[in-house]
């Protein structure tokens, strides 16, 4: 059995890691997202900003969750993703051809910026092609979630979706 005295570290060290983990697994001033796409020949890579309610990118800095180390630790994992695809025609938006999740989704960084943004892509071979469209672009729209934040959304409008 335990001694009385030993008893109030323990319950000391757990009152302490249950205020930390409280707070774990949300992203300060995370409100939304602004999503940029770079059409590749096998596939379409996303840039996946984190923004504050302003639009403004979060940046990394010790005031902000860490996808790396830590207790505050976030994986790519605990993230949620959708993504729909839709083709084009007569300028309007047609038909769904893909609905689905991001593939390979992943913290990143950009050369010389503090930008907090996750990459992600949409293979082509996954996007259906579209007999009626009369353009190789289209409209994807996103969708990030986390157990504790979300969902958010954005829409990328007119950026090529099928080769040329």
């Amino acid at each position: 059995m335990f001694h009385r005295k030993m008893m109030k570290p323990i319950l000391f060290g757990i009152s302490v890691l249950a205020l930390f983990s409280c707070g774990s697994g949300e992203i300060q001033n995370f409100e939304g997202i602004q999503i940029h796409s770079d059409p590749r020949v096998d596939r379409i890579d996303l840039r996946i900003y984190l923004v504050d309610r302003n639009g403004t990118p979060l940046i990394w800095n010790q005031s902000i969750l860490s996808p790396s180390v830590g207790l505050s630790t976030i994986s790519e994992a605990d993230f949620t993703t959708n993504a729909k695809v839709y083709s084009i025609r007569n300028g309007q938006k047609h038909r769904k051809v893909y609905d689905g999740r991001l593939i390979d989704l992943r913290w990143s960084q950009e050369l010389n910026r503090l930008d907090r943004l996750m990459t992600a892509e949409i293979p082509r071979a996954l996007i259906e092609e579209d007999p009626e469209r009369d353009t190789p672009l289209g409209i994807i729209t996103v969708e990030i979630e986390t157990e504790k934040q979300g969902p958010f959304f954005d829409t990328l409008e007119r950026t090529a979706i099928y080769k040329y």
